[in-house]
């Protein structure tokens, strides 16, 4: 299973205008990007909530490493090949 700021590139939402989808935040989702409710386990994190204006494809970061967070900003470009987001200290 891959966990959400392992996959070292962006996902990709092919969102429709007026949907929201809760994005996870936390990385322990089962199912990357959307939460899954595994946050709860691992406060203070909580979903982001995005709310599509149009409908068009999303680019979601993937690697942890964006610095717009949860959009992709190319980072994942940049991650080191066997990074792990999750247990970085």
């Amino acid at each position: 299973m891959t966990r959400m700021f392992e996959n070292k590139k962006h996902y990709v939402i092919k969102a429709e205008a007026g949907e929201s989808y809760g994005i996870c935040t936390c990385g322990h989702t089962a199912k990357p990007p959307f939460c899954d409710g595994s946050h709860k386990a691992h406060p203070p994190a909580k979903p982001a909530i995005i709310t599509a204006t149009k409908s068009e494809n999303l680019f979601l970061c993937g690697c942890g490493g964006s610095r717009n967070r949860p959009w992709c900003d190319g980072s994942h470009k940049r991650c080191p090949e066997h990074d792990d987001y999750i247990n970085r200290s």
